[in-house]
This record gives C-alpha cells, sequence and structure tokens, in this order.
C-alpha cells in the first residue's frame, strides 16, 4: 500500500503576465473552504504544503492534450507561491511555446491539482480517518480534513470530465487498485472552492467568437448608417431641385397672368420658396 492518499481538484488561471524573458501564469490554486467534494484542508496544512510546490513542473498529454499522463509533457514550471486570507495562488513560469499560445488564447484554462494527504480527520467527531471515510463523511452528515498534505503534480485538463481513452487515474485503475487503499470520496474531480473556477475553454471561445459577431454587426451596421445617409442626401437634392423647378414655373405662370410684374418675379420668388410643392 502506498502512503498518504491521492486526492485531486480543479484549479483555474487568475492571471497571465509576459515580459521580455518569462511568460507567468498565475493559478488560483487552493483555498480552505469545503469544496463540492466534500473535503477541505486546514490553513496550517495548506501553509505548510504550498512552498513544496515551487520546482513542480506543469504538464499536459504529449502532443498537447489536457488530462493525467503516466510520463507527461512538461509545459513550465512553478515558480512563486503566495497565501493569503485563506487561499493560494501559484506562478508558473510557461517554457513552452505551444502551451503559452493555447494558454493566452483562453484554449487553456482549468488545471487537476493532485495532493497526497497524509492526515485526514473528520469534521464531525475529529477521528482519524486517513485509512477509510468514517459513518460521518459516508452518510453526507460529515466531511474530510486534511489536516497534512503534499502538492505531487499539476496537469492542464479539460471540464468538466476526462476523455475515457486518456483516464489514467495516477494508478487508480480499477484492475490497479491495492488491497484497502482508501477510495475517498474526491478521487474525481471536481473545483476547488467557489472562486477556483473560471469559464472552461469552450466557454471562452464561445464568448469570443460572440464578441467578434458583435463587433462584425457593428462594423455592418455603421456601413448601413453610411449608406442610408447617402441615400437620404441624394433624396433630398432630387427633392430640392424638382422644388426649384415647380417653383420656377409657378412665377413665369403668375408673371404672364398678369398676376406679378416682370420686376417683382424675384420677390415672388422668395415668397413662394417656403411653400410645399403641392400648393
Amino acid at each position: 500500500m502506498r502512503e498518504g492518499i491521492e486526492l485531486r481538484f480543479w484549479a483555474s488561471v487568475h492571471s497571465i503576465e509576459s515580459g521580455d524573458e518569462k511568460r507567468l501564469a498565475t493559478f488560483y490554486v487552493m483555498n480552505t473552504s469545503l469544496n463540492l467534494n466534500n473535503w477541505r484542508v486546514t490553513d496550517k496544512a495548506l501553509e505548510d504544503a504550498l512552498p513544496g510546490l515551487i520546482g513542480k513542473t506543469l504538464n499536459c498529454i504529449p502532443g498537447y492534450r489536457v488530462n493525467h499522463v503516466y510520463e507527461p509533457l512538461q509545459v513550465g514550471r512553478w515558480v512563486r507561491v503566495e497565501k493569503t486570507n485563506g487561499y493560494a495562488l501559484a506562478t508558473a513560469e510557461i517554457t513552452d511555446d505551444v502551451a503559452w499560445g493555447k494558454l493566452k488564447e483562453g484554449e487553456w484554462g482549468p488545471v487537476s491539482v493532485v495532493i497526497r494527504a497524509f492526515k485526514v480527520t473528520c469534521s464531525v467527531c475529529g477521528g482519524d480517518i486517513t485509512g477509510a471515510p468514517d459513518e460521518h463523511v459516508v452518510s453526507g452528515e460529515g466531511h474530510e480534513v486534511i489536516e497534512s498534505f503534499r502538492f505531487e503534480r499539476v496537469d492542464f485538463v479539460s471540464r468538466p470530465a476526462y476523455p475515457q481513452s486518456d483516464l489514467l487515474n495516477l494508478g487508480h485503475v480499477a484492475a490497479q487498485v491495492p488491497p484497502g487503499y482508501h477510495a475517498s470520496q474526491s478521487i474525481v474531480d471536481g473545483p476547488q472552492g467557489a472562486q477556483g473556477l473560471d469559464p472552461d475553454p469552450e466557454e471562452k471561445r464561445e464568448k469570443k467568437g460572440m464578441e467578434e459577431k458583435l463587433a462584425e454587426l457593428d462594423q455592418q451596421l455603421e456601413t448601413v448608417k453610411g449608406e442610408k445617409q447617402r441615400l437620404e442626401e441624394r433624396l433630398q437634392a432630387i427633392e430640392d431641385e424638382r422644388h426649384a423647378e415647380r417653383l420656377a414655373s409657378a412665377v413665369d405662370a403668375r408673371v404672364k397672368a398678369g398676376i406679378v410684374k416682370e420686376a417683382e418675379r424675384q420677390a415672388e420668388a422668395d415668397r413662394l420658396t417656403t411653400l410645399e410643392d403641392g400648393a
């Protein structure tokens, strides 16, 4: 039986930054609240384990697919950690060009963090349940409290589920599970606290596509507005030309009829110009 218990959870990208030499991505790695897998870590356990993440690799499957795998492609390395107010941020330097491009474009974002817990207690009775969940946890009355652990690995993943063809559960293939091995309720990935999830890559791509479509529609709208204005100006010019012709014809008729003297032609035109075509 291997030492400790393997647990996994989702984490998400918090921010990315690029400089002349380094390409850094900061992830919201973990917090001390109860996650949807029904376990949490203590503040002291998180503080003790966090420095151990520095120097470990950030991985994906060779071929730039996302999931856990035994012999991963290393695309980055953790270089900085920080903890405040019950949550932890960790920064990785992305050393792989393709991975950096996928991260910047939003195609990649979620990661799966694997930890190895060495001491687990019950939230209800405080009993040591490192070997197996007790009745309080199994019934849902309580949850697992991780009091000692270390970070094992972090891999880019997709969510909500892994493709079954790629699922290599870090030794938890059914035929290979050692007898009596702790079957934690949190063996399947889930989000680490409410703040531990960003929109997944599919949502980001959809959002980006919608934004591009909106920009295209805005451009089309501006084009239509410009065409509408040009047509309105042309129509007005035609109407002005027709009005001038009718005005001249009316003045000529009034002069010929003796209603207006020839010397008064311009004054009559000025008087009639404000009238509608029908008048």
